[in-house]
This record gives C-alpha cells, sequence and structure tokens, in this order.
C-alpha cells in the first residue's frame, strides 16, 4: 500500500480488519479437525486451548464479522462481504462437534479449500473491478 501511493481511510482500516478476522477464522476452523491429535502430540492452538465446539462457533463469528466489516467499505467492496457466505454455511454443520469427533470436521475443511480457491477468484475479480473504477 504504500510503495502504490495509497491513502489511508477509515474504509481502509476495515479492509484490514476484514482481512485479519478472515484470517482468524481460517485458522481456527482449521485447527478443529485436529484437536485430539493434536493434543496427544502436546501441539498447542486455539482449538487444543479452547475445545472443537468453541473453536468452530468463535470461526463462525469472526467470518461473520469479516463480512460485515467489508459492508463499511467503498464499492465495490461490500460484495466481498457476500463471499464469507459459503464459509459461515460450511462451518455451520460443525458447530456442535465435541472434541471427541472433531476430526469430522474433516471433510468440512476439504470443502473450505475449494472454497479459498473460489473466494480468492472472487476477490481478485473485485480487485481488478475497484481498479478499474479508481483509474
Amino acid at each position: 500500500l504504500v510503495l502504490a501511493g495509497a491513502t489511508w481511510t477509515w474504509q481502509l482500516v476495515f479492509v484490514f480488519v476484514a482481512f485479519a478476522l478472515w484470517g482468524i477464522a481460517s485458522h481456527a476452523f482449521g485447527a478443529v479437525q485436529d484437536v485430539e491429535a493434536d493434543r496427544a502430540a502436546d501441539i498447542s492452538s486455539i482449538a487444543t486451548a479452547r475445545g472443537a465446539r468453541w473453536t468452530v462457533r468463535f470461526a463462525l463469528v469472526a467470518y461473520a464479522l469479516a463480512g460485515v466489516a467489508m459492508l463499511f467499505t467503498a464499492w465495490p467492496g461490500p460484495l466481498a462481504g457476500v463471499l464469507v457466505i459459503p464459509y459461515l454455511v460450511v462451518c455451520w454443520p460443525y458447530r456442535n462437534v465435541t472434541d471427541a469427533e472433531s476430526d469430522r470436521a474433516t471433510a468440512g475443511w476439504n470443502r473450505f479449500l475449494w472454497l479459498n480457491q473460489i473466494a480468492g477468484f472472487g476477490t481478485t475479480m473485485l480487485l481488478i473491478w475497484w481498479w478499474f473504477l479508481t483509474a
């Protein structure tokens, strides 16, 4: 941003907040599938510290807040808020997963990896669109 000469605005702050929340949610949800294995290996993560159910619910809230944060950005930024909906759909079935059955979340994680491809494409297209609008 510095090299591109971007000007800091409150809207750009919302973009960074959304990006951070999205990353935190992704990391948290990714750790759920390994709760039992990570505990056995003495590996610490948010999921091993807080438990699978709490972590999935935390990820749902963080994804939702990332989407909401994008609503406060300049057009076409609010469209990026829609990109969070598939993540909520993928995480939702695991909101009550226990630590003992946390490996069930692997199926959600596999879908998550495909979602990243789609969301990355959507984000790239929005950035290109934004560039054309502001150039």
